[in-house]
């Protein structure tokens, strides 16, 4: 009974994409009541739906307004100090988070952290792709993933060790070690570069030359090179998007284009992932299967693993083959988990939908998660793509706050209580996005913009987009352009 209460008692902490776990347990009631609601069914406190609203749906509005301020603030003050500054405040949140006499400082210090969070993911994948020597450029970019869900895992390994300790310490100690990151990346990043884009958007060749030849291993005469190539794509990219407007993304002619671009990021929240990654802890105690810290770290490297594999399959095996396939199979684990969940008192069918669990996790990752951040960039055509980026990530958070403040009313004992059999209203949602995608989604894999511009004009079905030849003015424009691009 001790065990439970400890159990019924844990605070948890998630970070600003809910998968980086932080759960404690505190053995002083009376902070307890702090934090926690009682559960009705049983009179134990617990995390109730409320409280996760609170702590797991609010900072998620905070990560909006985070990636809203981004594109003003780097437009402004540029990349690297941007992003030193928000390492900076994070502190702040941190402190808060760690200290909190009560929820609702936990949830402000949350809320802050999330929007610093928020701007220095945003700029730090611009700079990224800017700094990057092309032809490296979407490795480095897909890597950074990896490195966001290993730090997951080592958060989870953190609470591990910690929340078995009596007192304050168990969720002290990880929530304080959020400060560790910023303490190790602000001097690292102190010594990195400005981005010579940014600097030649400011008039500021000479520095954008520097900055660009410390960045480049090669002589002067490539580095000439490179800045020219920069400052006409610069002048291209400032004539395409004069007068460009947010209505123009659904303007005729767009509208398929720009909901077909943004979906992906946001229908990814209604697969089912989100018991199995944000509120994977919680989720794994209420079907007390095993240690749910040890379960969570299986799940997450369950995720890792489809992360690793998406780069190598997305080119090879194409867009729409990965979509389609890797949403036939979640359904599937949604309704087999949701029907064993009427059996999830049985320790054997409890176990079993933690394994399903952590099947969905890396089908997820090799389909969902990888073709979110592909899509937006490839499908919209060239003044658009900037402007369908930003509305892509607007309506990713808008839909996470929306899931992530409706699972706990599902799941919780003290709401709908569905429990595990949530899976099998995820599965539903499941098959309309599979019926939209095979009536909507192309294949892009080996496709340039201006061929995937020329299929979207001539209207070609989506079934045949794979072996459409585009026309030989297209194809000579795309040598011509790749010649150019070889000669610099």
């Amino acid at each position: 009974m001790e065990k439970e209460k400890e159990f019924a008692s844990q605070v948890q902490h998630i970070d600003e994409r809910g998968r980086n776990i932080v759960l404690a347990s505190e053995t002083d009631s009376a902070k307890v009541k702090k934090f926690q609601g009682k559960n009705p069914t049983t009179g134990l406190y617990a995390l109730i739906a409320r409280n996760q609203d609170l702590v797991f749906c609010l900072p998620l509005v905070g990560a909006i307004f985070g990636a809203i301020a981004a594109t003003p603030l780097t437009v402004r003050f540029g990349r690297k100090w941007v992003v030193i500054f928000v390492y900076a405040l994070s502190y702040g949140g941190t402190f808060l988070q760690t200290f909190a006499p009560v929820l609702g400082a936990f949830v402000v210090g949350r809320f802050f952290n999330s929007i610093m969070i928020a701007i220095g993911t945003t700029i730090s994948y611009l700079y990224l792709s800017e700094i990057v020597p092309a032809k490296y450029r979407g490795f480095a970019v897909t890597t950074s993933n990896v490195f966001n869900l290993i730090s997951g895992v080592i958060a989870t390994v953190v609470c591990i060790a910690t929340y078995t300790r009596n007192g304050s310490s168990a969720f002290q100690i990880p929530l304080g070690a959020q400060a560790i990151m910023p303490t190790i990346l602000i001097p690292l990043t102190l010594l990195v570069p400005e981005s010579p884009l940014w600097l030649l958007s400011k008039g500021r060749e000479e520095e954008a030359h520097r900055n660009l030849k410390k960045l480049r291993a090669y002589g002067d005469v490539l580095v000439n090179d490179e800045l020219r190539v920069m400052k006409l794509a610069l002048q291209q990219e400032r004539e395409l998007t004069a007068g460009v407007k947010v209505t123009d993304l659904f303007a005729k002619g767009n509208r398929t284009r720009t909901f077909v671009a943004t979906s992906m990021y946001s229908v990814n929240q209604v697969s089912g992932v989100i018991l199995s990654t944000t509120y994977a802890t919680v989720f794994l105690t209420a079907l007390g299967v095993g240690n749910p810290f040890q379960l969570t770290i299986a799940a997450s490297c369950c995720t890792l693993a489809g992360t690793l594999v998406a780069p190598l399959l997305v080119d090879r095996i194409g867009r729409r083959t990965i979509a389609i396939a890797g949403m036939s199979v979640l359904p599937v684990i949604d309704f087999i988990a949701g029907g064993l969940a009427f059996h999830a008192d049985k320790p054997s069918f409890g176990l079993g939908i933690a394994a399903l669990s952590f099947i969905f996790n890396a089908f997820w990752a090799a389909s969902f998660y990888s073709l979110s951040v592909t899509l937006p960039t490839e499908l919209p055509t060239a003044r658009l793509r900037n402007m369908t980026t930003s509305y892509s990530l607007a309506a990713a958070y808008t839909t996470a706050v929306i899931t992530t403040f409706a699972v706990p009313q599902l799941v919780s004992a003290d709401a709908a209580n569905l429990g595990a059999k949530t899976y099998l209203v995820f599965g539903g949602c499941v098959v309309l996005i599979l019926i939209f995608y095979f009536l909507f989604l192309p294949e892009t894999a080996g496709r340039t913009f201006a061929e995937i511009d020329e299929v979207y004009e001539q209207k070609v079905p989506v079934r045949k987009w794979k072996k459409y030849k585009t026309s030989a003015a297209t194809r000579q424009a795309v040598v011509v352009a790749d010649s150019k691009i070889v000669n610099t």
